[in-house]
C-alpha cells in the first residue's frame, strides 16, 4: 500500500510541478497541492509499521518526491518573496523566529522536553501519540519558518537537510514506540538525533546575510 500511495504522490507531482513551470499565474496554488502531498506522504510514513528504517532508506525514498516540492516552493522560500508578501523582514523578526525553535529545544514547556519526560517515564503510548503530530506543530510551523529566513544557498540546503532530518527523528521515535515494538533503546537513540538536528539548525542563524533584506 505505501509503495501504491508512494508512486501517486510522484506522479501527481511530476504533473503538477510540469504545469506549475507553464503556468505562472496558477503557481501559488500548484505549490500549496504539491506540499499538501508532502504532509499526506510523510503521515504515511508515520503510520507504517513495516520496513526497515534507516536514515539512507528515507532519504532515498524521499529524494523523487522533495525534488518536486522543492521546485514548486522556491519562490516561497526565497527572501524575495519573503518580502513581496507584505511580511516585513526585520532583525527582530529573524531572532524570533529562530527563538521559537530554541524554545522547543531549550525551554521547560519545549516540546522537546515534554518528549523527554515521556521517555524517562517509557510511556510508549504517549511517545506514540505526540510524535505523529509534532512534524506539523514543530518542524513545518517553526522551523520551516525560520529555514526561509536563510539567505545563502549552501546554508539553505544545510537548513532543509536537517529540516528533513527532523521528520525522520520523530518517525525512528514514533516506531520504537509502537505496541510490539516498545524499544526504549530506539526511541532514546533517536531523540538524541533529534536534539543534535535541531541544536545544528540553530546554528545557521549566525550565516544570515541581513544585506539581503536592505537591514
Amino acid at each position: 500500500m505505501n509503495q501504491f500511495v508512494y508512486l501517486f504522490v510522484v506522479i501527481s507531482n511530476f504533473f503538477l510541478c510540469a504545469n506549475a513551470f507553464t503556468n505562472t499565474d496558477s503557481l501559488n496554488i500548484r505549490r500549496t497541492s504539491l506540499l499538501i502531498n508532502r504532509e499526506r506522504y510523510t503521515t504515511e510514513l508515520l503510520m507504517s509499521s513495516d520496513g526497515t528504517l534507516s536514515r539512507k532508506n528515507f532519504f532515498e525514498k524521499t529524494l523523487s518526491l522533495s525534488f518536486f516540492s522543492a521546485a514548486a516552493s522556491f519562490e516561497g522560500s526565497s527572501p524575495a518573496h519573503a518580502k513581496s508578501k507584505g511580511e516585513p523582514v526585520t532583525k527582530d523578526s529573524i531572532k524570533a523566529a529562530f527563538q521559537a525553535v530554541r524554545d522547543q529545544l531549550e525551554s521547560p514547556d519545549g516540546g522537546v522536553n515534554r518528549l523527554r519526560a515521556m521517555i524517562e517515564k517509557e510511556d510508549f503510548e504517549e511517545i506514540m501519540e505526540f510524535t505523529k503530530y509534532y512534524d506539523l506543530e514543530f518542524r513545518k510551523a517553526k522551523i520551516v519558518k525560520a529555514r526561509r529566513l536563510l539567505t545563502s544557498k549552501e546554508v539553505k540546503e544545510r537548513g532543509l537537510y536537517l529540516s528533513n532530518s527532523v521528520t525522520f527523528d520523530l518517525i525512528g521515535m514514533n516506531k520504537g514506540a509502537r505496541p510490539g515494538q516498545y524499544d526504549i533503546e530506539m526511541v532514546k537513540k533517536y531523540f538524541k538525533e533529534l536534539e543534535t538536528d535541531v541544536a545544528n539548525f540553530l546554528l545557521l542563524e549566525d550565516t544570515i546575510d541581513f544585506s539581503v533584506y536592505d537591514l
